[in-house]
C-alpha cells in the first residue's frame, strides 16, 4: 500500500458510518496537505545537507585589511591571514582582549564598540588603521556577533598630517608678514611721510616720492600674499549674494580713472561676499593696470547661464600665458605683484568654481567662472564711470 493510502486507511477508520462525501473530501484534502509538508522538509533538509558548509576564514582572506569575527562574550570566532599578521598570535576561542593586550588604545576602541584612527606598529613599521565595529546577527536570539575591520589608512593619513605641517607653516608665514614685517613698514612710511612734510627741497622730495611708492608697493605686496596663504582656507558660510552689488562695491576700492563698468547681468549666487568682492576688486585692479586708465570692464552672465565673467576691451593675454597669468609670482610687467590673479584663481577654487581665461568679444580678457551655485537671473544692466 502506498504512503497516501496508508494515511488514507487510517483516516478512514474514524470515520462515521453515515459521513457525508464532504467529509471525506475533507480528510482527503488534509491528508494531501500533511504529505505536502513532509515532502517539502525532506527536500529542505537533503538541499541543506547536500550544500558544502560555507568556509568563513576563506571568505575573509579575500580582503586584504585585517577582519576579525566576535562573539557576544568578545571571543574570537574567526580571523583572515592580515589579523594575524598584524598581531601574530594563535587566536581561535582567545577573548579579543587578551589578543589586544599589546595596544591597550585599539583593545578599549574594539571592546566599546567605537570607531577611531590608531597607530599599530608592526615589523618595525607604524601603520595607521581606521577601525571599525560592525553588529551581525540579531537581538536577543541568537546572541549578537561582532565584525571588526582594521582599514589602513596611512597613506591618507601621512597627506593629511603633511597638510597639517604646511598649514601651519603658511600660518607663521603670515604672521611674520602681519606683524614683524608690517609694523616696521608702518613706522618707515610714517617717518618718510613726516621728513616729506619738513623739508622744501624738490630733489628730496622725488627721492622720498620715491621711498613712498616703495612703501605702498610693499604694503600691496603683504596685502596679496596675505590673501594668498590665508584666502583659500577662509570661505565662510556662503550666503546669497547679488554680482551687481558685489560689483559696484569692489569697483570702489579702486583706483579705476577714466574706466568704466558695464553691469549686464542681475545674477544672484551663493558664495562668501568678502571674497567675491575680493576677486572683482583684483580683476577689476587688473584690467586698469594692463589695458589703461580708461578700459571698459563687462560683468555679464555666461551663455550657459551657469556662472559668470569678467571681461575688458585691453590688449588682452596671449593664448600661451592664458594659464601661467593664474600662477603665483607671474606678472605680465614690471609694476605688479604677480599674486593678483593666483588670489582670483585659489579663491575660486575654495568656493569650487571653474576658472578659465580667454579672449573676450572687443579683444581683451576675459576671466570665466563656471560651477556657480546660482539662486536666481535676471536680465539688467548697469553702469558705472
Amino acid at each position: 500500500m502506498s504512503d497516501i493510502g496508508w494515511v488514507l486507511a487510517l483516516l478512514l477508520q474514524f470515520a462515521p458510518g453515515d459521513a457525508p462525501v464532504v467529509w471525506y473530501g475533507t480528510v482527503f484534502i488534509l491528508a494531501m496537505l500533511v504529505v505536502a509538508a513532509g515532502i517539502g522538509f525532506w527536500m529542505a533538509r537533503t538541499e541543506t545537507d547536500s550544500q558544502p558548509p560555507i568556509d568563513h576564514e576563506m571568505l575573509l582572506n579575500a580582503f586584504e585589511d585585517p577582519i576579525v569575527v566576535l562573539d557576544h562574550e568578545n571571543d574570537v570566532l574567526v580571523a583572515n591571514v592580515p589579523f594575524r599578521s598584524l598581531f601574530e598570535t594563535d587566536i581561535e576561542g582567545e577573548s579579543i582582549e587578551t589578543v589586544l593586550d599589546g595596544v591597550p588604545a585599539v583593545k578599549e576602541t574594539v571592546v566599546e564598540r567605537e570607531q577611531a584612527v590608531l597607530p599599530i606598529e608592526t615589523d618595525g613599521e607604524t601603520h595607521h588603521y581606521d577601525i571599525h565595529t560592525y553588529p551581525a546577527g540579531k537581538q536577543p536570539r541568537p546572541p549578537r556577533k561582532w565584525v571588526v575591520f582594521f582599514h589602513d589608512v596611512t597613506d591618507d593619513h601621512e597627506h593629511r598630517s603633511q597638510l597639517e605641517a604646511e598649514n601651519q607653516q603658511l600660518d607663521r608665514f603670515a604672521g611674520l608678514l602681519s606683524h614683524d614685517l608690517r609694523n616696521p613698514l608702518d613706522v618707515a612710511i610714517g617717518r618718510t611721510n613726516a621728513v616729506k612734510e619738513s623739508i622744501d627741497d624738490p630733489e628730496n622730495e622725488r627721492h622720498l616720492a620715491r621711498a613712498q611708492e616703495a612703501h605702498q608697493r610693499i604694503q600691496q605686496i603683504i596685502r596679496d600674499v596675505l590673501a594668498l596663504v590665508r584666502g583659500g582656507h577662509n570661505i565662510d558660510e556662503p550666503t546669497t549674494v547679488a554680482l551687481e552689488t558685489a560689483a559696484t562695491d569692489a569697483w570702489s576700492l579702486v583706483d579705476t580713472g577714466d574706466s568704466t563698468l558695464v553691469i549686464n547681468t542681475q545674477l544672484v549666487i551663493r558664495a562668501d561676499r568678502e571674497q567675491l568682492t575680493r576677486i572683482f576688486e583684483n580683476l577689476f585692479r587688473n584690467a586698469v593696470q594692463h589695458a589703461g586708465p580708461d578700459v571698459t570692464v563687462r560683468v555679464e552672465t555666461l551663455a550657459s547661464g551657469q556662472g559668470f565673467y569678467i571681461a575688458d576691451d585691453g590688449a588682452g593675454i596671449p593664448p600661451g600665458d592664458r594659464s601661467a597669468v593664474l600662477e603665483a609670482g607671474v606678472s605680465r610687467d614690471g609694476d605688479g605683484t604677480g599674486l593678483g590673479l593666483a588670489i582670483v584663481s585659489s579663491l575660486a577654487a575654495a568656493h569650487g568654481w571653474e576658472l578659465a581665461v580667454t579672449e573676450s568679444e572687443s579683444g581683451g580678457a576675459q576671466f570665466e567662472f563656471a560651477g556657480v551655485d546660482l539662486v536666481a537671473d535676471e536680465s539688467a544692466s548697469t553702469e558705472l564711470d
